[in-house]
C-alpha cells in the first residue's frame, strides 16, 4: 500500500515535471495556449511549496517563481482583451519579454529536503492546517482594508480602489484553491471547499477582466476614428455598470467565505 509519503513525492515529481515542460514550451514559443500553461503550472508549483513551508521553506525559489509569473500578468490580460476586441496598438500593446526561470537546480534542492521528511509526520493534515492558517490570514487583511477604507470620516472610496482590493483577495483565492487541489489528492479537504473556491475564483476573474478592458479601451487601437473611440466609450460605460453591479453582490455573497474560513479551521479529516 503507498504510503502518505510516498504520495506526496509522487505529487511533487509530476508538478516539477510539468512546469520544466511549461517552460521549455514557452522559451519556443509564446503564444497563448504556452503563457496561460505556464502561469498555471507555475502557480500550482506556487501553491505546493507554501503547502510545505512550515517545513521546507526556500525563499528564493519562491521570490523568483513568483517574479516569472507576474512578469507574464500583463502580456496575459492583453492576450484575453485581444480575443475579445482584437489586438492593442503597437503603441499600447505590451512588448513579450519572455524569460522564465528553469530552477532546476533549486527545484531539485527542495524535493530533496522534501523527501527526507521523516515518516512519523502526519504531512497531510499539517498540510491542510497551514493552508486553512493561511486563508485566515488574508481574509483577515481583506476585512482591515475594508474596515479602514469605510473609516470613521465616512468618505467613500472609488470603484477602482475596490477593485484593486478585490483583486489582491482573487490571488490569495486562486492560491488556495490550487492548494486545496492538492491537499484532495493527498486524501485530506473537503471537494465542496474545491467547489466555493473555484466559483469565487471564476467571479473574481471576470471582475479583473472588466476591469482590465477598461483600462485598455481608453486608448482604442485606431484612434483617428470617431466611430471606434464612441464605441469604446460606450463599452467602457457598460463594463462601468456590469462592475458595480458585480461590486454590490460580492459584498453580499462574503458570508460564504466565513464559512469556508470556520470549515477548513475544523479538525481535519483525512479521506
Amino acid at each position: 500500500m503507498e504510503t502518505i509519503q510516498q504520495t506526496l513525492n509522487e505529487q511533487a515529481q509530476t508538478l516539477i515535471a510539468r512546469y520544466l515542460a511549461a517552460v521549455l514550451a514557452l522559451r519556443q514559443q509564446a503564444g497563448e495556449p504556452e503563457v496561460h500553461d505556464y502561469r498555471i503550472v507555475a502557480r500550482r508549483l506556487l501553491a505546493l511549496l507554501a503547502l510545505w513551508r512550515p517545513l521546507v521553506h526556500h525563499p528564493e525559489l519562491e521570490r523568483r517563481l513568483g517574479e516569472a509569473v507576474h512578469r507574464l500578468s500583463t502580456l496575459r490580460d492583453a492576450q484575453v482583451y485581444g480575443e475579445r476586441y482584437g489586438a492593442l496598438s503597437p503603441g499600447t500593446a505590451p512588448t513579450p519579454h519572455i524569460r522564465v526561470p528553469m530552477l532546476t537546480v533549486r527545484l531539485e534542492a527542495w524535493f530533496e529536503a522534501v523527501s527526507r521528511m521523516p515518516p512519523w509526520i502526519d504531512l497531510a493534515i499539517l498540510h491542510q492546517q497551514h493552508l486553512a492558517l493561511r486563508l485566515v490570514a488574508g481574509l483577515a487583511r481583506f476585512e482591515e482594508v475594508t474596515d479602514a477604507l469605510n473609516g470613521e470620516d465616512g468618505r467613500a472610496f472609488s470603484d477602482e480602489e475596490r477593485l484593486r482590493h478585490w483583486h489582491k483577495l482573487r490571488l490569495e483565492l486562486k492560491q488556495t484553491r490550487y492548494g486545496v487541489e492538492l491537499l484532495l489528492a493527498q486524501g485530506a479537504g473537503e471537494s465542496d471547499w474545491l467547489r466555493i473556491l473555484t466559483a469565487w475564483q471564476a467571479r473574481l476573474g471576470q471582475l479583473q477582466d472588466w476591469r482590465q478592458w477598461r483600462k485598455l479601451l481608453k486608448q482604442p487601437a485606431d484612434q483617428g476614428k470617431r466611430p471606434a473611440a464612441r464605441a469604446a466609450r460606450a463599452e467602457r460605460k457598460r463594463l462601468k455598470r456590469k462592475i458595480g453591479r458585480c461590486l454590490l453582490a460580492l459584498e453580499d455573497q462574503q458570508a460564504e467565505l466565513v464559512g469556508l474560513k470556520l470549515a477548513m479551521l475544523s479538525r481535519p479529516r483525512l479521506g
